[in-house]
This record gives C-alpha cells, sequence and structure tokens, in this order.
C-alpha cells in the first residue's frame, strides 16, 4: 500500500513540475484563433506577466514558432553584434539613450527572446528604470520557467522543448558536466510536424530535446 502512495506522490510531483507540452495543439490553437490564443496572450505577456498560467505561457511562447511576427529570433541574430552589441554588457546612460527608442521598438514587437530581454535590462539599468527592468527579469524568468517545466528530458515522451539551436546548446552545456565528452554520440529524427527530436548522450547519461518547429528561417 505504501508502494502505492509513494508512485502517486512521485506522479503528482513530476505532473506539478512538469506539464509536458502538446506542439501539435498548439500550433492548431495558434493557426485556427491566433487573435485569441497568441495576441492576446502577448500582449498580457506585455503588461502583467505573472497573470498568465503555465498552460497560457506554453501556448504563447511555443506558439509564436508558427505565427509570423514581424521582429523574430533570426532578426535578432542578425543584429545581436551590431545593433544589440553596445547593450551585451553595462552601458553608459549617454549610449542607452542612443538606441534606447529602436530597442524598445523591437522589444515590443518580441518579448519572448531571452536574450533580447538581457539587453533591455542592461539598457534600463543605465537609464535607471528599475520599473521596466524589473518587468524585463520577470518576462525572461517565466521563459526559462516554461522551457524548464516542458519535459524532464528522460525519454522520447518527455522531451525538454526548446525553440532556438542556441537552447538546445545550453542542454548540452549542462550534459557536457555529467561525463567524458569522448563518450558522446546523438541521434535526430524528425517528427510530423517538422519539430527535430534529439536524443543527446555521455557515458551513461543522456537528454532528449525537442526543437520545436525545426530551424528557424
Amino acid at each position: 500500500m505504501r508502494k502505492y502512495i509513494l508512485s502517486g506522490i512521485l506522479i503528482l510531483i513530476f505532473q506539478t513540475f512538469y506539464t509536458q507540452i502538446n506542439t501539435d495543439l498548439i500550433k492548431k490553437n495558434v493557426t485556427e484563433n491566433p487573435q485569441e490564443n497568441f495576441y492576446k496572450l502577448l500582449d498580457l505577456f506585455k503588461t502583467n506577466p505573472s497573470e498568465l498560467t503555465q498552460d497560457q505561457l506554453n501556448q504563447l511562447y511555443y506558439g509564436s514558432k508558427f505565427v509570423k511576427m514581424d521582429y523574430t529570433f533570426v532578426n535578432y541574430n542578425r543584429e545581436s553584434d551590431t545593433f544589440w552589441k553596445p547593450a551585451q554588457k553595462r552601458l553608459s546612460k549617454s549610449k542607452a539613450e542612443k538606441i534606447v527608442t529602436e530597442a524598445e521598438s523591437k522589444y515590443s514587437i518580441n518579448p519572448l527572446h531571452k536574450n533580447l530581454l538581457d539587453r533591455m535590462m542592461n539598457i534600463y539599468q543605465a537609464l535607471d528604470e528599475n520599473q521596466k527592468k524589473e518587468l524585463c527579469s520577470q518576462q525572461k524568468n517565466l521563459i526559462i520557467q516554461t522551457i524548464e517545466k516542458s519535459g524532464d528530458g528522460k525519454s522520447e515522451e518527455t522531451p525538454i522543448c526548446v525553440l532556438t539551436p542556441a537552447e538546445v546548446l545550453q542542454q548540452l552545456e549542462k550534459l557536457a558536466t555529467s561525463g567524458p565528452r569522448a563518450e558522446f554520440s546523438q541521434k535526430t529524427k524528425q517528427l510530423s510536424d517538422g519539430s527535430l527530436l534529439t536524443v543527446y548522450k555521455i557515458g551513461n547519461r543522456e537528454v532528449y530535446v525537442k526543437l520545436v518547429g525545426g530551424f528557424l528561417l
């Protein structure tokens, strides 16, 4: 009897911390009703992100892969060493003042990129805009939380779900500390929705990572 009680507790703990996302359903929701299932959630994330439930955060974050946005992860990556370069670390108030207007225009379109949020926090810190900086920090933490709760990475059915190759590398960095790199191997397969599922192994440890929607275009 005690065994069954313990099993039930473990299942409840898993469900609390890992809400395995259904990317097929997320894509369907976004495609059929983007206003309700993406843009409405995005507006709330911009102003009061803590009001979103975890299911809504899943829908918003992973749903962003299936909608057209005017400022994407690819746009940010292309500008990371040009426009965003001054904000990669602490910057002066005068430099922050020169880029804040354009930076905010990009941020207002797509506040779902962790690195972009880091840059905005540096800009707001230089300008002593503490409330805006705190909002960016809250948004970033919720994105990290959403990724961490997407799955435990221990099986094909419960992969850690990410949106960019950079996030895949972050998961590999965690795995790399667990064993000799000489024993590294990986196997990848494409899923029906275009996502890429990869199992990475180092020694006797492995992690399953799902690149939702495949590579960015």
